[in-house]
C-alpha cells in the first residue's frame, strides 16, 4: 500500500468512523431503503449506510460518497489482511493458491474502487459505476468455497455487498441513460 493510499484511507476513516450514528430523517431513510431493497441483505445495507451518517438529512451525493469510500476502504483492509496475515500463515497448498489468487484480485479491486472514487468526485458517474462494476468482476476472481471455509468466504461476501450498495447509490445519483431503440429509416 502506498503512502498516499494510507493517508487517504486514514483521513476517510477518521472522518467517517468518528461520527456517532444518527437516525436518518424520513426522506434520507427513503433513499437508504431504495438502495437496500436492491441488495441481498437489507439489514446489513441499512446498518452500513446509517452507521456512516453524520446528519439526519443527507443527500444522495453524500450517501454515494460514503458507500463508495466504505467499499474502497474495505478492499484496502481485505488486501492488507491477505498480504499481511492470510497468505504468510497459510499452511496447505490449496489455501496458499486461494490467497494468492485473492491477492491478485483484490489489487485490481482496490485500483478499480480508487478510480471509482476519483470519478465520483469529478461527477462523472458513468465512469464511477463502470469502475465499480469492474471491481465486482474482479472480486469473483477470488474464488472461495463454503465447503473449504477460509476468512475469504465472508470477506468476499461482504465486499460484494458493499460494492453493490455503492453501485445502487450511484444509479440513484445519476441513472444510466435509457436504452437506445432501433429506429427505422424512412426511405424517400
Amino acid at each position: 500500500m502506498t503512502f498516499v493510499h494510507l493517508l487517504v484511507s486514514l483521513l476517510i476513516c477518521i472522518t467517517f468512523t468518528s461520527s456517532i450514528s444518527v437516525v436518518p430523517d424520513p426522506s434520507t431513510q427513503d433513499l437508504i431503503n431504495r438502495i437496500c431493497k436492491q441488495t441481498i441483505d437489507f439489514q446489513f445495507c441499512n446498518k452500513t449506510i446509517t452507521s456512516q451518517l453524520i446528519r439526519r438529512r443527507t443527500s444522495i451525493k453524500t450517501i454515494a460518497k460514503l458507500t463508495a469510500a466504505k467499499a474502497w476502504i474495505n478492499a484496502i483492509e481485505t488486501l492488507d489482511n491477505i498480504e499481511g496475515s492470510l497468505l504468510p500463515k497459510a499452511k496447505d497448498r490449496r489455501s496458499k493458491e486461494e490467497f494468492a489468487a485473492c491477492r491478485k484480485a483484490y489489487r485490481l479491486v482496490d485500483a478499480h474502487l480508487d478510480n471509482a472514487l476519483k470519478y465520483l468526485y469529478l461527477k462523472d458517474y458513468r465512469f464511477m459505476r463502470a469502475y465499480q462494476a469492474l471491481a465486482l468482476v474482479n472480486i469473483s476472481m477470488c474464488r472461495t468455497s463454503f465447503f473449504h471455509p477460509t476468512p475469504m468466504v465472508y470477506a468476499n461476501w461482504n465486499m460484494r455487498i458493499l460494492t453493490d450498495i455503492a453501485i445502487y447509490a450511484g444509479k440513484i445519483l445519476a441513472p444510466p441513460p435509457p436504452l437506445r431503440t432501433k429506429t427505422k429509416k424512412k426511405t424517400p
